[in-house]
């Protein structure tokens, strides 16, 4: 096995660097105008107990996705709740067939 010196593309055998190239573009798929995205990278170094010339490394990648989020108005009644629109009710499905299109089995 052949040795480098550490850094970001041989951290964690590679494996830090090929992480990394596929959250980008799950990241940038998720973005629209004006949003933000983030990538966090955390690196830790420990010293390998009773010995003085080796150090275990570990790495972290925190992707942060855009928030989704929604505004509304809201009116504060006069013992201070608030009261705003009730929510749309979604259309209920109507089943046109029961089950059997075209008539049942023994016709």
């Amino acid at each position: 096995m052949s040795e480098v010196n550490l850094s970001l593309s041989t951290l964690g055998g590679g494996a830090m660097e090929e992480q990394f190239q596929q959250l980008i573009p799950a990241l940038l798929s998720q973005l629209k105008h004006g949003q933000k995205a983030s990538i966090s990278i955390g690196i830790d170094f420990k010293r390998v107990d009773n010995t003085d010339t080796m150090i275990t490394t570990s790495y972290r990648l925190t992707p942060k996705f855009p928030a989704i989020s929604k505004a509304s108005i809201c009116q504060v009644t006069g013992d201070n709740r608030l009261k705003t629109d009730a929510p749309i009710e979604k259309p209920k499905l109507v089943n046109l067939f029961n089950g059997t299109e075209g008539g049942s089995k023994n016709e």
